[in-house]
C-alpha cells in the first residue's frame, strides 16, 4: 500500500508532470555528492576547451568514465546515489501499468554554469530527439514514461515547464514554438519556473514541454538522472475509433 506522501507525489505527477521533494539531501550528503561530481567536471574542463565551458552539462556515464578513472570513490558515490533506494522510491508509482515499476537508468548528467556565454535554451520535449515524424513522437508521448530525477547541490531556478503537458499533445501555439523558429521565446503559454533550494529534488516527466536558461552566474551544480520504464512498442498515433 502506498504511503500518504507517495500518493501525494503520484497525484502531483499525474496532474502536473512534476513534483518537488524539499530538503531531499542533508548538508553532509550534498557536500559529498557535489565533491564527487566536481571531480568529473574539473577533469572535463581540463581535457576540453568546449565540454564544461561552452556546454551546460557533462555526462557522468560517458565523460565520467574518463574523468573519474583516477578517483574511483567519486564514481562509487555517484553510482550508489542514482541507484539508491531513496531515489527509486521517489519514482515508485509513476510508470504506466503496462510498463512495470522498475526504473532503468539511461543517463546521468551534471549541470553546471558554462564559462563563456549566456543563452536561453530551446523549448522541447525529450521525446522529440530522434523522432523527426511528429506522429511517431505523439505515439511515444501517449504510451511511454521517462522521468528526470534531479537534485540541486546549489540553488537552481533554471528549469521552466508547462504543467500537464506530459499528458497531452501540443496546442497549436506550443507546437509552433517547440518545432518552429522561435524556440527560445520567453512567451511559452502557461509555463512555470521550478525553483529549487540546495538539497531539494525534483522529478519531472521527460515528455513535458520544458527548457532551461543557461547563465555564467550564479554557479549551477545540479545532478540529473534520466530513467525509463518498460520497453513499450511505439506505433503511429491515430485518432480514437480509427
Amino acid at each position: 500500500m502506498m504511503s500518504t506522501s507517495t500518493i501525494d507525489r503520484v497525484a502531483a505527477f499525474r496532474a502536473h508532470g512534476f513534483f518537488v521533494a524539499p530538503a531531499f539531501l542533508d548538508a553532509a550528503t550534498r557536500a559529498d555528492l557535489r565533491r564527487a561530481c566536481d571531480v568529473a567536471l574539473s577533469h572535463a574542463r581540463a581535457l576540453s576547451q568546449e565540454t564544461g565551458h561552452s556546454t551546460p552539462r557533462i555526462s557522468l556515464l560517458t565523460d565520467g568514465m574518463v574523468c573519474l578513472q583516477d578517483d574511483p570513490r567519486a564514481l562509487e558515490v555517484i553510482a550508489a546515489f542514482v541507484g539508491s533506494p531513496r531515489v527509486c522510491e521517489l519514482l515508485s508509482g509513476l510508470a504506466r501499468p503496462q510498463e512495470g515499476d522498475t526504473p532503468r537508468l539511461k543517463d546521468a548528467h551534471y549541470y553546471h554554469e558554462q564559462t563563456r556565454h549566456d543563452w536561453d535554451g530551446d523549448w522541447h520535449r525529450d521525446s522529440q530527439f530522434g523522432q523527426a515524424d511528429p506522429e511517431v513522437e505523439r505515439a511515444l508521448v501517449a504510451t511511454t514514461t521517462s522521468v528526470h530525477f534531479r537534485v540541486a547541490l546549489e540553488d537552481d531556478d533554471r528549469l521552466e515547464i508547462v504543467p500537464g503537458s506530459h499528458a497531452r499533445w501540443d496546442t497549436p501555439d506550443e507546437l509552433r514554438i517547440r518545432r518552429g523558429a522561435d524556440r527560445t521565446t520567453p512567451d511559452m503559454p502557461n509555463a512555470v519556473r521550478v525553483a529549487l533550494r540546495a538539497g531539494d529534488a525534483c522529478v519531472f516527466h521527460a515528455w513535458s514541454i520544458h527548457r532551461a536558461t543557461y547563465r555564467r552566474e550564479p554557479p549551477r551544480r545540479t545532478l540529473d538522472a534520466l530513467y525509463a520504464f518498460g520497453r513499450a512498442t511505439v506505433r503511429r498515433w491515430a485518432p480514437p475509433g480509427t
